[in-house]
C-alpha cells in the first residue's frame, strides 16, 4: 500500500475502537501522524485506516481542518440512516464475496454516492458488523448466510444473558432486602433454584456462569452469605445434610424398587431345603435402640466341647444381581446412621421387618457353626442354610449385667471367643480403639452424646462376627469362589507400648496403613488373620449381601457371579463407600461440634497437644474424640501435653473448631 500517497488526506480509522475523521499530516515508517477532530496530534499504524476520502479536500489551517472533521463527523452519522445493508445483502449475498465501499453505496442508493454516502457506510458497516465485514481500506467482504445466522445467533444469546443478568439481580436485590413479595412466584423460584444449584455444585451447575455473575455483582460471594440467604427463604433448613445434596446420595427409592418390596413381602418364608434350628437357643445382642437386627447367636455346651452358631438374615435369597433393589443398594453402599436420620441400604419394610430377626418370629438365615474341643480348639466350620427363631432380644448393657454376674453361659461364650481374640493377637493382630462418640437427636430436637466403651459384651459380639468372617474368607478361598476381601498393611511405624497413653494410642492411629478391599486375599494386619472379608450385616452392607449372595449360590450348586462380574462391582463399590462414609462422617463431626456450639462455648474442656507447628498446634478433646486448632499461642508446648482449653471460634457447618489455651 502506498502509504506516501495518503499525505493531506482525510481519512477514517478505527480510533479507541471506534471510526473517526483524521486529516494525515505526515507518515513515520508504517504508521500515520493524524490530526484529530479533538485537535491532538498522534502517531496511528496504518491497519487502521479503513476508508480514504477521495474527493473531499483538506482546507490550509489546522482550525479549519478540525472543524471539517467535525462537520464530517456529524453529517456522515445522519447520512447513516440512508442505508438499508440486510435489503442489499439479500440480493448479493450468493454472487459476491467482496465489494467496494462505492460499488455497495451506489447498490443501496440508486446514483453514485459522494465521499461522505461512502464515509457513512463504513461506518454503519463497523457498527452493525453484521452483513459485511471491512476486509481493508474501502474494501468491504460479504458475509455468507451462515456465518450471519451465527452471529445473529450468538446476540440473541447475548441479549438473552444480558435480560437473565438484568432480572437475578432485580430479583437477589429484592431476596437481600426482604422484599420477595414484590416478586412473581415464578421468577423467585427459578432464581431460588439456581442459587441453590450454585451453592451445591458451583462451577457444575446450570447456568453457573451467570448465576456467579449475578452473585457477584451484589456482593454475594461468599458460601455462608449464600446459605444463610437460603435458609432465610426454606430453601434449606439450618442444619441441611449439604453433604446428601452434593454428593447426589440417593434418599428415596424407586417404583421399581418399591414394586419389588411388595413381591418379597407377598411371599411365604422358604423353609424348604432349609436345616431347622430352632430349637436352639437363640439371642440377639445389639444396642439399645436398634431395630434392624442382621445377626444372632446360639451357644451350646457339649460333651466333646463347645458348638458356636452365628446366624446371619438371609437377604440374598430375595435380593439378587439385576434387580432394582440390588443396584440401589450398590448405589448407597451402606445403611447411613447419623444423628438425625437414617437412611437405609434396603427399605425400612425390609431392614426392619421383613429380613429383620425379631423375638418370637421364623426367619430364613444362613447359620455358620462352628466346633471346639474342650481346648477350645475349632474343630470344624459348616455354613448351613437354616431356619431360626430368636429367642431373646437382649442389649449389651444387659449381656454386660450377665457377665458381671458371673452366669456360666455367658463366661463361657465370652472365654471362647476371647481365646480366638488373644490368637490373633499371637499372629499380630494389632488394633487401638478409642472411645466411640455417639451423637444423637432425641424427639425434642435435642442432642445428646453417648461415649460408647468396647464393653465385654461388645466385645463378645466383635469376635463372634471377625470369627465367622475370617472363616468365611477361608471358606472362599479353598473353594475358588469369585468374591471381595479386606486386607490391611502393616502399620508404616509401630510405637512401642502405645497403651501406656492416649497420646501414644493417637500417634499409633497416624501410622496404621488403611484397609483395602480386593478380589486377591491377602492378610489383615489389624485383625491378625491371613484372609478377611464381611458378610455379617448383609441388610446394612452391600459388600455383604454380595458375599452371602456367592455363598448361597455355592452353596446351592448354582452359578455365582464371574470373578469378572465381581472386579466390575468393586470398583463401583470403593468409590460408593467412600461417599457413604464421607457423608456419615461429616454429618455426626456437624452435630458434634453443634453440641459443643450450644453446650459448651464458654466451658474449660480438656484438652491433649497431637502436634505443634510454629503458629498453630493440634489439640485433642478426649471427652469427644474431636481434633481443634490452637492459633498462635505455641511457645513452650509440646505433644503429649494436657492441657485446658475453651472454644474461641466454632462453626458446625464450615466444619470451623479454634480452641484457647487457659493458663
Amino acid at each position: 500500500m502506498d502509504l506516501e500517497g495518503l499525505k493531506g488526506k482525510i481519512v477514517i480509522v478505527l480510533h479507541k475502537n471506534r471510526p473517526a475523521f483524521g486529516f494525515v499530516k505526515d507518515i513515520k515508517g508504517k504508521r500515520l501522524r493524524l490530526l484529530l477532530p479533538s485537535g491532538k496530534e498522534e502517531l496511528i499504524n496504518y491497519q487502521a485506516l479503513i476508508y480514504t476520502l477521495k474527493t473531499t479536500k483538506a482546507p490550509k489551517t489546522s482550525s479549519e481542518i478540525i472543524n471539517l472533521l467535525k462537520l464530517l463527523h456529524e453529517e456522515t452519522e445522519s447520512l447513516k440512516e440512508k442505508f438499508n445493508l440486510k435489503e442489499v445483502w439479500e440480493v448479493i449475498e450468493e454472487e459476491l464475496e467482496e465489494i467496494s465501499a462505492e460499488e455497495l453505496a451506489e447498490l443501496c442508493l440508486g446514483e453514485p454516492p459522494s465521499d461522505k454516502d461512502c464515509a457513512a457506510l463504513m461506518k454503519k458497516v463497523f457498527e452493525e458488523k453484521l452483513f459485511f465485514k471491512i476486509n481493508a481500506p474501502n474494501s468491504l467482504l460479504v458475509l455468507k448466510r451462515e456465518e450471519v445466522e451465527k452471529i445473529l445467533h450468538q446476540r440473541q444469546k447475548e441479549l438473552e444473558k444480558l435480560r437473565l443478568l438484568s432480572e437475578g439481580e432485580m430479583v437477589l436485590e429484592a431476596l437481600l432486602q426482604g422484599k420477595e413479595a414484590q416478586i412473581e412466584e415464578q421468577k423467585k423460584s427459578y432464581w431460588l433454584g439456581l442459587f441453590r444449584d450454585y451453592f451445591l455444585w458451583e462451577e457444575n451447575s446450570r447456568s453457573s456462569k451467570i448465576t456467579k455473575e449475578v452473585l457477584s455483582r451484589k456482593g454475594v460471594t461468599e458460601p455462608a452469605k449464600l446459605f444463610d440467604l437460603l435458609v432465610k427463604h426454606q430453601v434449606f433448613r439450618e442444619d441441611e445434610n449439604i453433604e446428601i445434596l452434593k454428593m447426589h446420595f440417593p434418599e428415596d427409592f424407586s417404583r421399581k424398587a418399591r414394586e419389588e418390596v411388595e413381591k418379597i413381602l407377598s411371599m411365604d418364608p422358604p423353609l424348604s431345603g432349609r436345616k431347622d434350628l430352632t430349637e436352639l437357643y437363640t439371642v440377639t445382642i445389639d444396642a439399645e435402640d436398634t431395630q434392624d437386627f442382621d445377626d444372632a447367636l446360639s451357644f451350646v455346651e457339649t460333651e466333646a466341647g463347645q458348638e458356636l452358631y452365628i446366624h446371619i438374615t438371609d437377604v440374598a435369597s430375595f435380593v439378587k444381581p439385576g434387580m432394582a433393589l440390588w443396584e440401589e443398594a450398590l448405589e448407597r453402599a451402606l445403611t447411613l446412621y447419623m444423628p438425625d436420620e437414617t437412611i437405609p441400604m434396603l427399605p425400612f419394610e425390609l431392614s426392619h421387618d421383613r429380613f429383620s430377626l425379631k423375638e418370637g418370629t421364623l426367619r430364613p438365615a444362613l447359620s455358620f457353626k462352628v466346633v471346639f474341643d474342650r481346648e477350645r480348639t475349632c474343630l470344624s466350620f459348616e455354613i448351613i442354610p437354616s431356619i431360626i427363631k430368636v429367642d431373646k432380644r437382649l442389649t449389651y448393657d444387659e449381656v454386660d449385667e450377665k457377665l458381671k454376674a458371673g452366669k456360666s453361659f455367658w463366661q463361657n461364650l465370652y472365654q471362647l471367643l476371647l481365646h480366638h481374640k488373644k490368637k490373633r493377637e499371637e499372629k499380630g493382630a494389632f488394633a487401638i480403639f478409642l472411645p466411640e462418640i455417639q451423637v444423637k437427636i432425641d424427639e425434642n430436637g435435642e442432642i445428646t452424646l453417648q461415649k460408647i466403651e468396647l464393653t465385654p459384651a461388645r466385645e463378645l459380639i466383635a469376635e463372634a462376627m471377625i470369627l465367622t468372617n475370617t472363616l468365611s474368607a477361608n471358606f472362599f478361598q479353598k473353594h475358588g469362589i469369585p468374591g471381595i476381601y479386606r486386607s490391611q498393611p502393616p502399620p508404616f511405624e509401630v510405637i512401642e507400648n502405645p497403651e501406656d497413653s492416649l497420646y501414644l494410642k493417637i500417634l499409633q492411629l497416624k501410622y496404621f496403613a488403611r484397609s483395602e478391599l480386593s478380589t486377591e486375599p491377602a492378610p489383615h494386619s489389624g485383625l491378625g488373620v491371613e484372609a478377611y472379608t464381611t458378610l455379617t450385616s448383609p441388610m446394612r452392607r452391600f459388600l455383604d449381601l454380595l458375599m452371602q449372595y456367592q455363598l448361597i449360590s455355592f452353596l446351592n450348586a448354582k452359578q455365582p457371579l464371574s470373578e469378572e462380574n465381581i472386579i466390575k462391582i468393586l470398583g463401583e463399590l470403593t468409590e460408593n463407600l467412600q461417599r457413604a462414609l464421607n457423608i456419615q462422617n461429616k454429618r455426626n463431626k456437624y452435630f458434634l461440634l453443634k453440641y459443643l456450639q450450644k453446650y459448651l462455648k464458654n466451658e474449660v474442656l480438656n484438652g491433649l497437644i497431637i502436634e505443634v507447628f510454629s503458629k498453630k498446634a493440634k489439640v485433642y478433646l478426649p471427652d469427644f474424640n474431636l481434633m481443634g486448632d490452637l492459633v498462635y499461642y505455641t511457645e513452650g508446648l509440646r505433644p503429649g501435653q494436657e492441657v485446658k482449653v475453651k472454644i474461641e471460634k466454632i462453626n458446625p457447618r464450615w466444619d470451623v473448631l479454634r480452641l484457647k489455651l487457659i493458663s
